[in-house]
């Protein structure tokens, strides 16, 4: 996918809004560079999402009514979805403010070849995640989950949130993490730049590969506070 429209590229990711007002995420929206053209949403956004209409109408409908005003300022919105929040996709595909991406997707901004994640899928140490996660975002799971009645959905999702939480708490920071092996396979497609969250770390790294000099991205928070990154493009 190609951007044409030059502007700076804003990035967030592992947000967890927790619903109502935040105003840690919303000062961050409020620092947002006057130029912005785009901002993409790379997953865990949402700190739990089903698609219903407590969700839609009551938890999230302030967060989600500053993020219509900004796309109709003439920002680009795109999503991209977590592992919190990747029921989110069903609901915001429907919503003609946004567009949502596939988790991973390669865009070209500003001549770069950038693959833009959420970051879950690079964390291949953690096989078990791994397995869960193709079981769990499957289609038939995805459709039972849609299907739930409204009681039965929202227990399910504090359930689940809390069995979340438990399972990271057990695992090693090695397991959590993104093994260079990882992102030397996405470079070796060609890639100039890694942009992803979902281990909540911030750093930049160089890695040369093919006789060229590549970067990585990883952000979402740092010393215990949310961010965001952003360059031109």
């Amino acid at each position: 996918m190609v951007m044409t429209q030059s502007g700076q590229n804003v990035f967030f990711a592992d947000l967890h809004h927790p619903g109502g007002e935040n105003e840690e995420i919303d000062a961050l929206f409020d620092e947002l560079p006057s130029d912005t053209s785009r901002v993409f949403l790379l997953g865990d956004i949402f700190h739990v999402w089903i698609n219903d209409p407590y969700f839609i109408d009551t938890l999230y409908a302030s967060f989600l009514k500053r993020l219509r005003s900004l796309a109709h300022s003439g920002v680009q919105l795109f999503f991209l979805e977590g592992n919190r929040d990747f029921l989110a996709s069903h609901y915001l595909e429907e919503q003609p403010w946004i567009d949502v991406l596939p988790n991973p997707t390669v865009l070209d901004l500003g001549g770069r070849a950038v693959y833009v994640g959420h970051g879950d899928e690079l964390c291949w140490n953690d096989w078990a995640y791994q397995l869960y996660k193709t079981f769990i975002r499957s289609a038939p799971m995805r459709l039972v989950a849609d299907k739930l009645p409204s009681a039965i959905k929202q227990n399910a999702a504090r359930r689940m949130e809390a069995a979340s939480q438990r399972i990271v708490k057990g695992k090693t920071q090695s397991t959590l993490a993104v093994p260079e092996r990882a992102y030397l396979q996405v470079f070796s497609a060609g890639v100039d730049a890694i942009v992803h969250g979902h281990i909540h770390n911030t750093y930049q790294k160089s890695i040369e590969v093919q006789g060229k000099n590549r970067r990585i991205y990883c952000f979402g928070w740092k010393d215990g506070k949310r961010n965001m990154i952003h360059f031109e493009g």
